[in-house]
């Protein structure tokens, strides 16, 4: 059920937050800067989620932390290529970001395990 529940919240935020926060930047930036500056604020929400998922009781290191920032950062910028893969076959945003956001969920899943199990 926790799983259900974190799954929830990771695509509702997608869906309500992140996918506003890039189109918001790619009027001003490159989509793909857009992304970038996205995926930062989605790490730290998404910390927040896995740790709660996993009961976290302390703080990671600083390294596994930089680590995992750095394999997510990699996660978002192929993720979100596909999602305008999606975007562009269905011309529906939403539905893009819907289905890129269940399927990195999963990813996600595992690269913050690494730092909370």
């Amino acid at each position: 059920m926790e799983l259900l529940i974190s799954n929830i919240v990771y695509v509702a935020y997608r869906l309500v937050v992140t996918a506003h926060i890039i189109k918001f930047f790619n009027r001003y930036v490159n989509y793909y800067v857009a992304v970038l500056i996205a995926a930062q604020v989605s790490f730290l929400y998404d910390n927040g989620i896995f740790a709660w998922l996993f009961s976290a009781q302390d703080l990671p290191r600083i390294a596994d932390l930089i680590y995992a920032d750095i394999k997510y950062t990699i996660r978002v910028i192929a993720a979100w290529w596909l999602i305008k893969q999606i975007w562009d076959f269905t011309k529906n945003y939403y539905f893009a970001v819907f289905v890129g956001a269940e399927i990195t969920f999963f990813v996600d899943y595992f690269i913050f395990s690494g730092i909370y199990v």
